[in-house]
């Protein structure tokens, strides 16, 4: 479905959507297409059933979906710990951008040494920021610890998994929030840029919120007819991630 704008029958429906009553999750409401899209949510369903997350929504790029979910999770001046070893875009996103524009600060530890990562927290920690196998260097997270470490501080865990669809699910690790450059592994051709964040019902809810939504107001949308694309190479995924 391409449409960027949708039907709504009854005007009295209208202040419901916007004031997020009536959902497309629970209701089938779709208002537009930068909030919802069919064929978009669907592919963030197909997702979640893959990470094994409640819900998912799709956007336009891996580092879009970092941004996003990040920035949901962070107010200004709060703290991240992440894995000095991630993809060079998400490195600069947190030691650079966040820090000139939001005061958001980032300390960068060898995520292999619990005892590293559990000392660099603070008390304005709100995120542990890992990939599940990082790019480019290949090095591995226990993601089972570090969930365990990052929820007694009461932060989330946010989990990049694009090295490892199908091989490893991070929600059954503990992590609260999975995020995939689909450009890379997912998609598997090398002829699209998209992204995608997985995680509970309610942060994708608070994502899409119409007035206060990463995804939503920054507008890193995911055009219909990628997530087309993506979706219909999904069922052949187990098949090139083994060979």
């Amino acid at each position: 479905e391409a449409s960027t704008t949708f039907t709504v029958l009854d005007p009295g429906t209208m202040p419901e959507i916007f004031a997020g009553r009536r959902t497309a999750d629970r209701d089938g409401c779709f208002l537009y297409g930068r909030h919802f899209n069919p064929t978009v949510y669907t592919l963030g369903r197909e997702l979640a059933a893959l990470e094994a997350t409640e819900s998912g929504y799709c956007c336009a790029s891996g580092i879009a979906a970092v941004a996003a979910a990040v920035l949901q999770l962070c107010d200004t001046g709060d703290h991240i710990v992440a894995s000095r070893a991630i993809y060079g875009g998400s490195h600069a996103l947190f030691a650079e951008l966040f820090p000139a524009k939001t005061a958001i600060r980032t300390t960068f530890v060898p995520i292999t040494d619990l005892a590293a990562v559990e000392a660099a927290f603070t008390p304005r920690t709100k995120v542990l920021f890992t990939e599940t196998l990082s790019n480019p260097t290949l090095e591995v997270a226990d993601l089972a610890a570090l969930a365990a470490i990052a929820h007694r501080h009461g932060a989330a865990l946010v989990v990049d998994n694009t090295f490892c669809p199908v091989m490893i699910t991070p929600a059954l690790h503990g992590a609260d929030v999975v995020v995939h450059s689909l450009t890379k592994f997912v998609n598997g051709a090398s002829d699209l840029i998209a992204g995608a964040v997985l995680g509970s019902a309610a942060f994708v809810g608070q994502l899409m919120d119409l007035h206060t939504g990463t995804l939503m107001l920054l507008g890193p949308t995911m055009d219909a007819r990628s997530a087309f694309e993506v979706s219909m190479r999904l069922p052949h995924l187990p098949l090139r991630i083994a060979e």
